[in-house]
Parts: structure tokens; C-alpha cells; sequence
């Protein structure tokens, strides 16, 4: 009895185990049947070959994996989208295109596209709208090939071969598309590398790492192929969702013209879903910035800096980069110790983003700050514009001061407290802060006696160089170096000029626009210019060959930038082989971006936008300064070595802070305090001991 119950039972749940496999096997077929997921799936697969490409600096294992993820990612999705769009036009309304239909509108497109991609490459490095036309252009020609392959595989496979629908039937011949595609595209890459040469051959697209790495960047790629997959998963679920909603409520079938609808809709709830978490972000860093660093917890003593006995400028009002900035300036002993000559205490002054909310109010308590602290009593007063986050490169800043002897201040008017990528839209308000500042340092120094006015210089690196040379560009007037002269400014220092400044882009097309006295010069070693005769002075910028931040660009998403050009053309360091491929380009050139930030404390090299190699000798060519070997040599192990014992006190700082309020915590928990157990340990813990010793200049 109890065996022919079992035997009965049995094949029900077997029946009913296969009903769900059949179930879930029709789901999964379903969705890979979709032509637009297959040319979707094509167009990922034919992309991974550009992310392969070198940039200008090498990227690491875990970013090859994340480009790649990304840009197979975007591709699926533009790919998919467009052959909706095509299988729109080549179907009735409320019905799906024939074979006939797909292969004519994917023979349009592919014509289409490629004559629309040829006839805007001439000009497309000049128009945007011509490079955003023929981007489009090869979008619909891949998606045009992408989903005629797609129609004509289902054809041979599933009509005439007669093969069930499956993953083997779908998905798997999309891929084979995209690999024919990539097939090609290598091949094309190392005929080019073996044309033109190879720049800097020990430069490789991906940096060699040790086992360890290698199996985080697989378990990494693994990880980005599950994203992937999840990712279109959900798009097409969102996208059929859409469909299902629309086709309800217009009580009838919508047809392709509906799937191209919701695949817009996702893809714009992703764009403001994208947005709005930007916005967030840059809330939450503008509070941490906010934040009393452990190695700074106390306002400066010193009577010439900001937030010191004669400073009316708030501690709190300057962010962590101010307060840094205030406390680490040189003393005239240790500028002695190291030039060998008498000096005086330097002036540091900043203009505190949190001082006040206005911009003209911020500007008048800065020239406020500057007398009270002695600014107008150094000969050099130098403007040095910081990045988005108030930073001003303290080894600049340094160099500055073992030059002059102390006798020079360095002024830094703050127009944000986040970091230069989320102030890109401040940049207005810093060059108004900066022109406002100018001119009051200006009207003050036209007071003074002619033989004790000092002379105003003007620095700035990055995003600071940004704002410091479009501070010239005034709409509807003169622009350029005529404006920094009547501003009063003598001369300037630019590092690492970003892509986005006006002026710079202005000079390099048209120099005597922006500069007709010829006085603006461009290199990438300060070195290779010749010493100034005494008075003489210059606005110098210095940009490094494969620094990704002057060369970024947001319309390298659709656009090719200047210097990715014939590659006889293309400025040294730029792979000769690389070719501009929309989207690709610009995913590659931002992971550059994060690469060329990199820098170890003490460690000097002229690399991306690494720049305090070039500080010293870049002040010297533009201020006319001079120093004898042996105090050059001085100054240079100086910068090092100060660079790296601060960035050691705030390690140190951060983690003995991290540990006190570790033990406070625990003993909280406890219900008792350090103090109850034992007052020696909390001592040790207290800020008379090691907070002190911490957050004292190096070398004391």
C-alpha cells in the first residue's frame, strides 16, 4: 500500500517539477527572443574591444574591469533602444515587424548610419552637434547590423534549421555578432600600432599586478557581468512593464512604437535617478568637509595667519583644507634652517567659505584679513585660488616662502567646501570672488607710498587655474591678459589648466585674442624656459603631456577632442593606435582622470596631474625669483620631507583619534570613564599630550 501510494505521488511532483522548469525555461526564452535584447547583447559584446585600448596613463586590473562592465552596460542599452526605434519603423501600429521589414529597415540603417558618421567626420572635432549626428549615426548602423543579424539568425536557426527557441538560438549568436565585430577591431588597432609607431611602449593599457589582484579583478569582472545581466534583466522588465501599462490603457496593442516609449522611459528615470543622487552626495561632503581634523583642533598662534590673535576670521568659517592651510605655514627659523639666510614670518590668509554668505561681503572681510594679519607690509602678494574644496597645494605655498625669505603673502579666497567635481558649477562665483579680491588689494595698494607697494602675483592649480585664468574673462569687454593688468596683477602661475577654462582654450586657438603683449606661455617643464632678467615676469602655464585633466572633455562622449587628432598631430605621450570611439573614449578618459590624482606624500614626479615637482622651478621662471644651487637643492628636500612628515601626523592623528573614541565608547558602555579607572591612561589620551604633539610643525 505505502509503495503504490509512493509510486503514485511520484509523477505528479515530478509533473509538476517540470511544469515549473517549463515555465521558467518559456520566461527565459521569451526574454532572450526579444530582437532588441539580442542586439542589445551584440552591441555590449562588440564594445569590450575599445575599453582594451590604451590611455594616457595605465589603468589597474579592478578599473579594466569596471570600464569594461560600463561600457558594455551603456552599449547594450543604446543598441537595444535603437533597434526598438527601427522595428517602430518597420511595423504596422499594434504589430511586430516582419523578417522582410527587419532586414530592410537594418540595411537603411546600416546605409544610413555610416553615410551619416562619413559625412559629419570632417567637422565633427569642430561641431558638436555634427560629432552628436554621427555618433547617432554609427549607434543606428551597429544597431542596424546588430538586429538584422539577430532577424537572420532566428530565420536560419529557427525556421529553416528548425531549432527550438532557446539561450543556444538567441543570445549566444548575438554574441558571435559582437565577436566578429571585435575580431575586426583588433585587427585594425595593431595594423595602426604598427603603422604609426608606439608611444611610450612601457605604458600599457592595464598595469601588471600580483595573483592577488588579478583574482579580484576576475571575481570584479564577474561581478560586472552579473551587474550586466541584472541589469538588463531589469531594464527589460521595467521596459515590458511599461508596455503592458500603456497597451491597458489604450485597450489595445502598442506594438514596437510601445516598447520604443517604455525603453525611453527607463532609460530617463535612470538619468534622474543619476542626478538626484549627485545632488545628495555633494549635501554629504559638503558637511564632512565641515569636520575638526584631529591633527588641527586649535586656532594658529601666530599673529600672521588667519584665525590668529590679530585675525578677526573665524576658525570654524575656512573647512578642513583653510584650517590645514593656517596652521602648517613656515616659521622664519625653519626657512633659515634651509635657504640659510634671515627670514620673516610669511602671511597666510583665507578667506573663509563659511565667513560670510555673500560673495562681495567674503571678499571685503578677506582684504580686511590681509591687513590685519600684515599682508600689505610683504613686497609679494600672491592670490592663490584653490580648488573646490579650499585646498591651495601647501607645497606651492612653501616653495613660495623659502624663495621670498617670508617675505610674501599668500591670500587663498575659498568659493566652496566640496571637492573641484562638484564645483564645477561654482566656478562663476570664484572668478567673481577672485576679481573682487583683486580689485580690493588693488585700491589698497594705490594708497600706499610707490616705493613700499608690494607686487601681486596670482597662482592657482587644477580647478583653482581654472578660476584664476577666466578671473580675465569679463563678457561684453576686453578680455585676458589686459584685464590682469588692470587688475594689477604682474604675473601668474598656472598648474595643470583643466580642459573647461575659457581663456585657455581661446589662446590655444587664437593666442593674440587673449593675449596680445605675447607675455602667456605654455609648457610642460618649467625647466625648458630661460631665467628671467631681474623685474621681468611672465604668466606661465605648465601642463603635462599626459595629464588627463587638461585633455578631459564631457563632449568626448559623443565628440573627438583635439589632441585625439591624425596621429602625426597628437601632442607627445597620446597613443598613436588609440581611435576615438564615442562613449568608450569618455568612460577611459575619466578613469585617467582618477589616475592621474595619484600621488604618494614626498614623492615627486612629473606624472598626470601631479604638479609639485614643478613648483619651485615654475615660481622662478614666472615671479622672477632666484636661488643658488646648493639653496635650490635645500628648498626640494625640504618640500619633500615636510610633504611627507605632515601626511604622516595626520595618519597618525586620525588613527589615535579613531582609538580614543574607540575606548571612550567601550567605557561608556561600561557606565564608568577612563578618569574613574585610571588617570594616567587618560592622560595619555588627552589633547596636552599627544593632541599637542601631533598638530605641532614638523620637527618639533
Amino acid at each position: 500500500m505505502q509503495q503504490d501510494r509512493g509510486s503514485t505521488h511520484t509523477p505528479v511532483r515530478q509533473n509538476a517539477h517540470m511544469a515549473r522548469q517549463l515555465r521558467r525555461a518559456s520566461w527565459v526564452t521569451a526574454w532572450a527572443g526579444d530582437r532588441s535584447v539580442q542586439a542589445g547583447v551584440a552591441g555590449a559584446s562588440w564594445s569590450v574591444a575599445g575599453t582594451l585600448a590604451r590611455g594616457l596613463l595605465p589603468r589597474s586590473p579592478l578599473q579594466q574591469a569596471v570600464a569594461t562592465g560600463v561600457v558594455a552596460t551603456a552599449h547594450f542599452q543604446l543598441t537595444a533602444t535603437a533597434w526598438s526605434a527601427l522595428e517602430a519603423l518597420a511595423s504596422k501600429p499594434g504589430a511586430r515587424p516582419t523578417l522582410r521589414a527587419s532586414i530592410i529597415v537594418a540595411a537603411g540603417a546600416m546605409a544610413g548610419g555610416v553615410a551619416a558618421s562619413a559625412a559629419t567626420a570632417p567637422v565633427a572635432g569642430r561641431s558638436l552637434p555634427a560629432a552628436a549626428a554621427g555618433t547617432a549615426g554609427r549607434i543606428v548602423a551597429f544597431a542596424g547590423l546588430a538586429g538584422g543579424a539577430a532577424a537572420c539568425w532566428e530565420e536560419l536557426l529557427q525556421r529553416r534549421l528548425g531549432l527550438r527557441p532557446g539561450l543556444d538560438t538567441t543570445l549566444v549568436p548575438a554574441v558571435a555578432t559582437g565577436a566578429a565585430v571585435v575580431g575586426f577591431s583588433v585587427a585594425m588597432r595593431a595594423r595602426r600600432a604598427h603603422r604609426y609607431g608606439i608611444v611610450e611602449p612601457q605604458r600599457h593599457a592595464v598595469r601588471s599586478a600580483d595573483a592577488t589582484t588579478m583574482i579580484k579583478a576576475a571575481g570584479l569582472g564577474v561581478s560586472s557581468a552579473v551587474g550586466l545581466a541584472a541589469l538588463m534583466v531589469g531594464e527589460q522588465l521595467a521596459a515590458r512593464g511599461l508596455e503592458r501599462l500603456g497597451a491597458k490603457a489604450l485597450g489595445r496593442d502598442t506594438g514596437a512604437l510601445g516598447s520604443l516609449v517604455a525603453h525611453g522611459a527607463v532609460l530617463g528615470a535612470m538619468g534622474t535617478g543619476a542626478a538626484m543622487g549627485l545632488q545628495r552626495l555633494t549635501a554629504v561632503v559638503e558637511r564632512r568637509d565641515d569636520v575638526v581634523e584631529p591633527a588641527y583642533p586649535m586656532p594658529p598662534t601666530s599673529s600672521n595667519v588667519s584665525a590668529g590673535p590679530r585675525s578677526a576670521m573665524p576658525f570654524a568659517s575656512m573647512g578642513k583644507e583653510g584650517r590645514r592651510f593656517v596652521l602648517m605655514a613656515l616659521s622664519p627659523e625653519e626657512i633659515t634652517a634651509v635657504t640659510g639666510e634671515r627670514a620673516m614670518s610669511p602671511v597666510r590668509v583665507v578667506g573663509g567659505y563659511e565667513s560670510a554668505p555673500d560673495t562681495a561681503e567674503r571678499a571685503r572681510l578677506t582684504v580686511q584679513d590681509m591687513i590685519d594679519c600684515g599682508a600689505f607690509e610683504r613686497s609679494i602678494i600672491c592670490i592663490g585660488v584653490p580648488t573646490g574644496v579650499g585646498y591651495f597645494n601647501y607645497t606651492v605655498a612653501e616653495a613660495l616662502e623659502y624663495l621670498t625669505g617670508g617675505d610674501c603673502a599668500t591670500v587663498v579666497p575659498q568659493y566652496a567646501l566640496v571637492p573641484s567635481a562638484l564645483a564645477l558649477n561654482r566656478t562663476r562665483d570664484g572668478e567673481e570672488l577672485t576679481r573682487l579680491v583683486l580689485e580690493g588689494i588693488r585700491d589698497r595698494i594705490g594708497a600706499m607710498p610707490v616705493g613700499t607697494r608690494p607686487r601681486v602675483f596670482i597662482i592657482g592649480e587644477s580647478l583653482g587655474a581654472n578660476i584664476a585664468l577666466d578671473t580675465a574673462m569679463v563678457p561684453g569687454s576686453v578680455s585676458g591678459i589686459p584685464v590682469m593688468t588692470e587688475l594689477g596683477v604682474a604675473g601668474g602661475l598656472y598648474l595643470g589648466v583643466p580642459f573647461r577654462t575659457e581663456m585657455w582654450n581661446i589662446w590655444r586657438a587664437n593666442p593674440e585674442a587673449v593675449d596680445p603683449a605675447g607675455v602667456l606661455v605654455q609648457v610642460s617643464d618649467p625647466a625648458l624656459l630661460p631665467v628671467l632678467s631681474d623685474g621681468q615676469v611672465r604668466h606661465l602655464m605648465v601642463v603635462h603631456d599626459d595629464d588627463p585633466v587638461s585633455k578631459f572633455g564631457y563632449s568626448m562622449v559623443v565628440q573627438p577632442p583635439w589632441w585625439m587628432g591624425p596621429a602625426a598631430t597628437r601632442p607627445p605621450l597620446v597613443p598613436r593606435e588609440a581611435k576615438f570611439r564615442p562613449i568608450t573614449s569618455f568612460i577611459l578618459a575619466t578613469i585617467d582622470l582618477l589616475n592621474g590624482m595619484n600621488s604618494r606624500p614626498g614623492t615627486f614626479a612629473r606624472v598626470g596631474h601631479d604638479y609639485r615637482i614643478d613648483a619651485r622651478v615654475g615660481i622662478e621662471r614666472a615671479f622672477g625669483l632666484s636661488t643658488t644651487p646648493a639653496q635650490a637643492d635645500a628648498i626640494e628636500e625640504a618640500l619633500r620631507r615636510r610633504e611627507q612628515q605632515w601626511a604622516t601626523r595626520r595618519m597618525v592623528a586620525r588613527k589615535l583619534d579613531r582609538a580614543r573614541r574607540s575606548i571612550e565608547k567601550t567605557m561608556e558602555e561600561w557606565g564608568t570613564t577612563v578618569a574613574d579607572v585610571d588617570p594616567t591612561v587618560e592622560n595619555a589620551l588627552g589633547p596636552l599630550s599627544w593632541f599637542g604633539q601631533i598638530s605641532g610643525p614638523p620637527g618639533s
